[in-house]
Formats: C-alpha cells, structure tokens, sequence
C-alpha cells in the first residue's frame, strides 16, 4: 500500500469544533500558596476564637477573658497567671468524695492592669488562702472549692451570681466568699445571691453601706470578716491623735460607683476634724489617650500648690491603692516645697495592693505612707503580755503552717495580708458548713449567725464574730503599716476597733 494511502487510514478525519483550550487559573496554578493562606487565616480564626474554645463548664466568653462559676477549675484565660492554682484546686475537688459541700470564691480573677485596682499577685494571694483554709491538712476531704469570675468593675455579675444559683443544689454550694472590692456592682451581686438565700461572707469588701440593699435595707445572709471603713476610720484617727497633728487634709475619690472611697471619705470626717480638702474623680473604665496612672498625675498635680499652702500635719487619702501611687508619685516629684519638707500619708485597706513594689518617697516631698490593713504576718508581735496573746499567736501559726508547710506557698506571699483575710472568710464558710446537718445551701447562714464573741473561729487575723444585727464582725483588730520606698511594709501599730481585744465572756456585746 502506498505510503499516502496509509497514512490517509490512519488519519482520525477532520476534528469536530470544540471549546478553546484555556490556561490553567491563577488559583490552580498556585494551589500551593492559597493552601498556606488558608492555613494561616484558619489559625488566625481559631486563635480569634480561643476564648470561646477555652471556656469550660460553667463559664461563658467575655472577650478575652472567662466569666461564670468555674465547674472545672480550668483557666479563665490564655496564659492563666492562676493556672497552678487551679490545677492544685481541681485535685482537692477529685478527692472530696460523694457527701462534700462546697465554697465559692467570687472575685475578678483576670484583672486588667490597665482599668483594674487590684493586681493580680494579690487575687493569687487570696486564692492561696482559700485553699488553705479548705484544706488545711494533707488529708482534709469533704470540701470542694469552685472559683468565680465576674470580671473588672464586677460587670458581669448578673450572670454568674445566675450561674451560682443554678448550680447550688447540683454543687452543694454552702457559702459564697470574697466578693472582691466595694462597689454598687458588688453590692448588687450579694443582694441577689441573699434574695435567693445564699450566705456570702465578705472578705476585704469593707464600704459600710456593703451590708444594705439600694433601697438601704439590711442584706440578709452577708457577714464579713474584715472591718468596715468605719472601723477602719477610728484606727486612723487614734494613730492620728498620737501623733500629735494638728492640721489635718482629706484627699477624696468621688466615684459615687465606688463605695469604698465614698465610705471611707465620709467615715472619717465624722470622726476627724478636717481643715482642708480636696476632691477627684477617679472615673470609670479605660480612658483614651492616657492610662489612669498618667490621667491622676496630672490631676494631683494640680494640687501641689495647695497642698504647700495649706501645710498639713497629715493627710488622709480615701481612695484606691493604686489612685494612692499617683498621688504620692506626683507630691513627691513635683517641685519642692519650703513650708512642707515632709508629710505623713495615711490611707485604707486597699492601700495593701502597693505591698511588693517600688516607691518614690524620697523626692521634692519626704511621704510617709501608712495604711489601716486587714491583715499582716506579723501583726501578733505586736500583741503581747498576756493568755489571749498567746491564743491569737498560735491560731495565726496554725495557718502558717498549714500556708507554708501543707501547700508549700512562699512566705512572701503572706506580706499583703489578702491570703490572711480570705483565709478567714473560707474558714468561717467551712465551719459552718461543717456543723450544718442540713444539705441545702439556705440552712447555712443560722450556723454563720451562731459565730458571735462566745463561739468565735479562730483564723489568721483573730476571732471571727458577727453582730447580729448587721452581720459585721465585732471587734476587728488593725494593724497601722508602712510602706518603704523599696515596696516592703512595716508594723508599727496594733489598733482594736473596740480599743481592746475581742471580748469571749457572757457579756460580750454583739
């Protein structure tokens, strides 16, 4: 056959039109890029997503940060700064058995140092000492403890005081302690938690008006262990009367959110005659363009001038701990001032959260700041002479053994006093429920009412006793502290509120 004639056989014939050929796509020919992209943006998305992935049972997101009643003591964040505390926590709760019952520590747990009062070395303290008291042996079991969250400003406290209710009976919740700082936020939390017949027993809560409702009724089922600002304003004014001061100066936050300030404020011009005043605002949330440390250096700043004119003996701040930084920063550095080479500073409480870093005490201005604090490790050296010294001494090395020895916490960690005071609150919840017979978180608060002068609990900082008519503690005893400019404090001065220690006889005033 002729080459051509083959060739001719072989030919498939005229092709049929079809669609052009097109060039692969720019996503086909770079599948291997928008692989990687795809990756990177699903990272992203999960890792946008992670509190919503991370919050355990009981918990609910609140943009970066967990908020509820921690069923399972897992993080309330990324990077938890409370995470081995919570771990050491759900152990204790594994081993409680099948017949526990349980005490809730409210606080904010993931304070924002950027917005929030109280730092986070000091939650760690008072979580410290709630587990201490809950388990104060190796063996102790029977107690389950459960931490919750309502975050800064204790915004979200509808919720987990709801969290708290709805799971009181499944958890046996015998008590709720804490509470954190005194604000209406707070406040609002224990009203709500008493309306539903759940005790809550303060710790470092101390406004005076904390014990009412907003319609200024008593809040049944609320007790604290820690004074109030009352108590705290009479230590003050003792100390102030030793001294011999005569000219005295109130520096006051007017946050009306803020009852402690308010509290303090007005507590201690009805027991103090003041001959000069000055008056802040230390606003709510975070502010633009400014932190609150810059935003109240620059307001006190503007009071140095009277400050220098009006020569105090003394002033008194009422405000928060970390308001108390700004206002010693700016009078210390802010120019000398001839008729004022010195000044003596005295605050409240919350002055504890400074405990642990630096000062500048010794600029234009000498400050010496002191504070009334609930709690310090050495308060009982101070108390001396007699049997009852004795007692007070071996309750507190009770609790320091158990702190140091049982957990294996730092002594250092004991310097503010908030592992002190929380201590007592969770005692006091755990004796309670101790001698409660009853399975039913409203038959708690007659035990806590029994805990008057003549069966008081004895904790870290003395004898817990309630007055009856109002659930404060009676006769709280206040160490006078002062802060060095290298952040440590000292003792120098043990004040009763009643001007002597608790009375335990029949008599005993409650």
């Amino acid at each position: 056959m002729p080459r051509t004639a083959l060739l001719d056989r072989l030919s498939p014939g005229p092709r049929q039109a079809g669609p052009p050929v097109r060039p692969r796509s720019w996503a086909h020919r770079h599948w291997l890029v928008l692989s990687l992209v795809a990756v990177l943006l699903l990272g992203g998305l999960l890792a946008w997503q992670r509190p919503w992935e991370q919050c355990g049972d009981g918990l609910k997101s609140a943009g970066k940060v967990c908020v509820g009643l921690n069923l399972a003591s897992g993080p309330f964040q990324d990077d938890d700064p409370l995470a081995d505390l919570e771990a050491r926590i759900a152990e204790r709760n594994s081993q409680a058995g099948t017949t526990f019952k349980t005490v809730v520590v409210l606080e904010n747990l993931t304070p924002d140092p950027d917005t929030d009062s109280t730092p986070i070395e000091f939650i760690r303290h008072e979580v410290q000492g709630a587990i201490t008291a809950a388990w104060p042996r190796p063996e102790s079991t029977g107690i389950k403890l459960l931490l919750a969250n309502f975050g800064g400003n204790a915004e979200h406290w509808p919720e987990v005081v709801a969290q708290i209710v709805a799971s009181a009976q499944a958890e046996h919740i015998a008590a709720v302690t804490g509470v954190g700082v005194s604000l209406e936020t707070t406040r609002n939390a224990v009203a709500e938690l008493s309306r539903h017949g759940i005790v809550t027993i303060g710790a470092t809560v101390t406004a005076d008006d904390m014990n009412t409702d907003a319609d200024h009724k008593r809040i049944k089922n609320f007790f604290r262990v820690g004074p109030t600002n009352s108590d705290e304003a009479h230590a003050a004014v003792n100390y102030i009367a030793k001294l011999g001061a005569r000219r005295t100066m109130l520096v006051a936050d007017v946050n009306e959110a803020d009852t402690y300030a308010t509290t303090l404020a007005k507590a201690f011009e009805e027991q103090q005659q003041v001959q000069f005043s000055k008056k802040y605002d230390s606003l709510e949330g975070q502010l633009t363009g400014a932190s609150r440390d810059q935003y109240l250096q620059k307001l006190f700043r503007g009071m140095h001038s009277d400050i220098c004119t009006a020569q105090p003996d003394v002033i008194y701040f009422a405000g928060r701990g970390v308001d108390l930084r700004s206002f010693i920063t700016a009078l210390s550095n802010d120019g000398a001032c001839q008729q004022l080479p010195s000044v003596t500073v005295i605050s409240g409480d919350d002055s504890a959260t400074l405990v642990g870093s630096k000062l500048p005490l010794d600029g234009d201005i000498d400050v010496q700041p002191l504070y009334t604090a609930l709690a310090y490790p050495d308060q009982w050296k101070m108390f001396t002479g007699d049997q009852a010294a004795l007692t007070y001494q071996q309750n507190y090395t009770d609790f320091f053994n158990a702190f140091v020895t049982t957990h294996e916490f730092a002594r250092e960690d004991l310097s503010d006093g908030a592992a002190m005071i929380e201590h007592d609150a969770v005692a006091t919840a755990v004796r309670a429920a101790e001698d409660d017979p009853a399975d039913t978180p409203q038959s708690v608060a007659n035990f806590v009412a029994n805990f008057d002068c003549n069966s008081a609990v004895p904790g870290a900082t003395g004898f817990i006793a309630f007055r009856q008519s109002d659930g404060n503690q009676i006769n709280k005893v206040l160490p006078i502290l002062r802060i060095r400019a290298d952040g440590s404090a000292a003792p120098i001065d043990l004040v009763w509120s009643l001007g002597r220690p608790l009375d335990t006889s029949p008599t005993c005033a409650s």
